[in-house]
């Protein structure tokens, strides 16, 4: 499936991603970029740039459909590695948490209350 000019946009902006960033990480110029985004764009860049485009997109996390571009879901093992990261994170705030006495109203507030 050939991508246009307005999923490489919506990607981008779906990813947050400026030009200037994907650029880099596709390894080619902004201008060459901006020249692809651009309404006639796919028939003034080389197809191999396209390509390259489009594979850096996909590695950062999008799928390209039909007529459009979505978020691709996360592999069900990289799921359990996120949950097993928070609840890392959660022991170790509660570890850190107990060994900590709670903070006094004179710890938290100045003279003004702030």
């Amino acid at each position: 499936m050939l991508i246009t000019p307005e999923q490489i946009r919506a990607a981008r902006a779906l990813l947050r991603l400026d030009q200037a960033t994907l650029a880099n990480h596709a390894g080619i110029s902004v201008v060459t970029l901006r020249r692809l985004e651009d309404q006639q764009g796919l028939s003034r860049v080389a197809p191999a740039t396209v390509d390259t485009v489009r594979r850096e997109l996909e590695k950062a996390g999008v799928e390209f459909i039909e007529r459009g571009v979505r978020r691709r879901a996360p592999a069900p093992e990289a799921m359990q590695d996120i949950r097993d990261d928070i609840d890392r994170i959660v022991a170790h705030s509660a570890a850190m948490m107990a060994a900590s006495p709670p903070l006094t109203d004179d710890e938290l507030f100045d003279e003004n209350g702030l």
